[in-house]
């Protein structure tokens, strides 16, 4: 009976990602009379009296001993925070104006994608000989380049890193290309005196690592070309002669067989097979540009041995667009956008680009495929890190896209695993990717988990090696990165610490490596970082504004006098902050936060302090919702009362501005069910009582306070919530479900200290005789992580629900897993989140 009382279940079409949601066993809504709108609530919103009412007068029992909550004196954590002075907002909203039209400028200009030049592309294209056979090249323009573009030291490469493989690669084409046309002697020289003086450290350092692509077959090639014209290099080192010679040429021929059947990553790198393959064959996998998987280099090399028109017309279109030089691919149109979106994303400022962000991703949704996709519309050949990264994306923003595209990729990655070790920075940033899409799973998605195990695996082995010298060169954050996603998956933490974590490692001179190092202008560059500072301490700010209205408003409620509870405003703020941070939705910030601390004080007045029978009646002066009968309680419970009344009352009154109704009835509604809920348990607890399951289940997920924590706020976005929206939030039980699994976890053995019998793994325990506490705890675990793949469905596909109602459940259901990872985070909130909420809402990033 529990087993199926906690299977919701979703339902996935593999064949073409479309979605269907069924839910099993209990209704998302309906427990303790939750209706579905307004409409069902007939609480009057005006005080209850009359001949049935009772005075409590004659019902009043005189006050207990005050016992004092143990945490209690515990300083929220704002004690400990000094006071600073804040930066001028004027002069801070007008920079943030100014970049976010400057990005915004970005985005409408990307066409095909600007990118970095390649010396070592350029010298492919600067060999073609001219059309007309004239001995001269066609394009003398990109000879020019390679003469002016020679590094101070004598090499060619990306002058701001230096990556052995990079600097080999393009430094020996550049030279063989000069040697070709007989010019540039000067460079020549001083191009053999760099390599003669490196080679040896810069080959060994090169086979060291895992090269990139194509390189153990390009390298060698122009090592024999560079003999054959007479260049003076140490050919006579052993390591030359071991790289010259390490081409099999029987494995070459597996590789140009197989590509001769299929488009696949050697259509990059032609020119390192060029001696075997069958130029017939290859045309026919020629992209629509007339490229072969969008590489200048290998297009080149296919014109030089067939004429190819479509060659030659890509090759000029190419010299058209960048006049004097040419990249490492093109066109690189997908990749731009989706690098352009994942950092506006993951830096937190997708609220500013909400329609370049749609324009991008319709794009890159246009090209999508089941095979994955390639960093330009016209590649035939998938890429790992940029079907990974389009996968999320599409996801993260509401597009259906099919788990099967990464089956079709998840072979590749594991090959690559094989062949790459884990020092290779392409490597480690395809598996990173592919971990990060694969916490965007749904219900029946094996291969996500899948990806996840081996993803993780390589991930944590890359970590223990500790030898980074190649990955730091490419991505200088990028073990740091893994660290911190390997910490926390996407749906156990809180989009603004992971932007504040992304800030804080974010390098805008970052690069990538295909056959070369190259850089996409475009997508990373200093107005991100810029922005993302700015807009990360002008919001926190205005959250430190919310913080000192908060603590207003508990003083003027007369909290504070109140010895036996937890005091954690500032606490309780941040997990509101952390659930809503944009700037519109103060007023729903605010109320998250007061419900909050609400839920908080009068669990601590049901638990222990006040007496069954003053509950009871504390539980009849709110179901009536009179003032004047508050007076009969004791003072502290007065307080408590007095606080919910007009906290709600004030919530309802602004709310009928915006919704155009009273929905004071729909909020008391919730506030007696939770009331009775914690009734329940103080009762089970004063009879020693130990409930079924189901019995505790149905309770308990009330009890936990999120639907009260939740609703109370969620007329207070802004937003017009009609009863056919509110109908639609069938889902919060996934949240109260993930909240009370978490804090039970944390906290059934202090509460069974305490003498409390209801638990979740008591009563698991009680109904599978035999069960162990960590079998009870396991099953748990497996039930919590089902509810949160339910609960990425329902935050991720869900349109029919606004995105802002679908945020505050999803975030609210996140900083559960968060506050509850490693203990009872908000017991223990001065210490356990204290540099959680510092880096959210005290320091500024710098």
């Amino acid at each position: 009976m529990a087993q199926k009382m906690f299977s919701p279940s979703i339902s996935v079409s593999k064949s073409r990602g479309w979605i269907s949601t069924k839910t099993s066993g209990f209704s998302p809504i309906g427990k303790y009379s939750r209706s579905k709108s307004l409409a069902c609530h007939n609480m009057p919103s005006a005080v209850v009296v009359g001949e049935d009412a009772k005075t409590l007068q004659a019902l009043r029992i005189a006050h207990k001993e005050s016992k004092i909550n143990p945490n209690h004196a515990k300083p929220d954590y704002v004690h400990s925070v000094s006071t600073f002075e804040e930066a001028p907002f004027d002069e801070m909203d007008k920079r943030i104006e100014e970049l976010v039209t400057e990005i915004k400028g970005l985005f409408n200009s990307m066409e095909d994608g600007e990118i970095s030049p390649s010396a070592y592309d350029t010298a492919w294209v600067a060999r073609v000989h001219a059309f007309d056979g004239s001995a001269k090249p066609q394009f003398p323009q990109m000879v020019d380049w390679i003469l002016q573009n020679q590094l101070p030291d004598g090499s060619w490469g990306e002058k701001s890193r230096f990556l052995a493989c990079d600097r080999l690669l393009n430094t020996l084409s550049c030279l063989v290309t000069l040697s070709i046309w007989g010019v540039g002697n000067n460079q020549v020289n001083r191009g053999l005196n760099f390599l003669r003086r490196n080679t040896e450290g810069m080959i060994k350092e090169a086979l060291g690592h895992h090269q990139p692509k194509g390189f153990d077959m390009v390298f060698p090639v122009l090592l024999n070309e560079a003999k054959l014209l007479g260049l003076d290099l140490p050919y006579g080192l052993y390591i030359v002669k071991q790289i010259r010679e390490k081409p099999d040429l029987e494995l070459k021929k597996v590789f140009v067989e197989e590509l001769h059947g299929h488009p696949s990553t050697m259509l990059q790198c032609l020119e390192g097979v060029q001696e075997i393959i069958d130029w017939k064959r290859v045309l026919k996998l020629q992209s629509k540009d007339g490229s072969f998987s969008g590489s200048p280099a290998s297009t080149a090399c296919v014109f030089m041995h067939t004429r190819d028109i479509k060659s030659l017309q890509f090759l000029t279109s190419l010299v058209k667009k960048f006049g004097d030089h040419v990249p490492s691919m093109y066109p690189v149109d997908i990749a731009e956008r989706l690098r352009a979106v994942d950092c506006v994303e993951r830096l937190g400022l997708e609220r500013h680009f909400q329609t370049e962000i749609k324009q991008a991703m319709d794009y890159v949704f246009q090209y999508w495929s089941e095979r994955g996709i390639g960093f330009g519309r016209e590649s035939l050949v998938p890429d790992i890190d940029i079907t990974a990264t389009a996968f999320r994306l599409l996801r993260t923003f509401g597009y259906s896209v099919s788990s099967e595209v990464l089956q079709n990729i998840k072979a590749e990655a594991e090959e690559l695993l094989k062949l790459s070790g884990n020092e290779n920075s392409a490597g480690v940033i395809g598996i990173l990717s592919l971990y990060r899409s694969s916490q965007l799973n749904f219900p029946g998605e094996i291969v996500m988990k899948e990806i996840d195990c081996f993803a993780k695996d390589y991930l944590a082995e890359f970590l223990q090696t500790k030898n980074f010298s190649q990955v730091k060169v490419v991505k200088e954050n990028l073990p740091e990165e893994v660290e911190y996603a390997l910490s926390a998956q996407w749906n156990r933490n809180m989009p603004r610490l992971m932007s504040r974590n992304q800030i804080e490692l974010f390098n805008p001179n970052d690069l990538w490596l295909g056959k070369t190092l190259y850089h996409l202008p475009n997508a990373s560059n200093d107005k991100y970082l810029e922005l993302a500072k700015l807009d990360f301490n002008r919001v926190q700010a205005t959250h430190r504004f919310e913080i000192q209205r908060i603590k207003r408003w508990y003083k003027d409620c007369n909290f504070p006098r109140l010895d036996f509870t937890r005091h954690r405003e500032v606490a309780v703020y941040w997990t509101s902050s952390a659930v809503m941070f944009e700037p519109q939705y103060t007023d729903c910030r605010l109320d998250y936060a007061k419900a909050g601390l609400l839920a908080t004080i009068t669990d601590d007045l049901y638990e222990s302090y006040a007496t069954l029978n003053q509950l009871k009646l504390f539980n009849e002066a709110f179901e009536r919702w009179d003032p004047l009968m508050s007076e009969q309680l004791p003072e502290d419970m007065k307080i408590v009362f007095m606080g919910i009344y007009n906290t709600l009352t004030d919530i309802s009154e602004r709310a009928l501005k915006v919704q155009g109704r009273d929905v004071l009835p729909y909020l008391r509604q919730q506030w007696l069910n939770l009331l009775f809920s914690f009734t329940k348990e103080r009762e089970w607890m004063e009879r020693s009582y130990s409930p079924s399951l189901d019995e505790y289940w149905a309770n308990a997920e009330v009890s936990i306070a999120l639907e009260t924590t939740i609703l109370s706020p969620i007329f207070s976005t802004g937003n017009f919530l009609p009863d056919r929206i509110l109908e639609k939030i069938n889902f919060l039980d996934l949240v109260s479900q993930t909240g009370r699994l978490m804090n039970d976890v944390r906290t059934f053995q202090k509460e069974r200290d305490r003498g409390e019998l209801a638990s979740f793994v008591e009563c698991y325990k009680n109904e599978h005789h035999g069960c162990t506490e960590e079998e009870a705890l396991n099953y748990m675990e497996r039930m919590n992580e089902e509810a949160l793949i339910n609960l990425n469905y329902h935050f991720l596909m869900r349109s029919d629900i606004p995105k802002c109602y679908r945020t505050l459940l999803f975030n609210t259901a996140r900083i559960m897993q968060m506050i509850y990872r490693k203990e009872d985070g908000f017991r223990n909130a001065a210490e356990y989140l204290e540099d959680s909420i510092k880096k959210s809402l005290y320091e500024p990033v710098l």
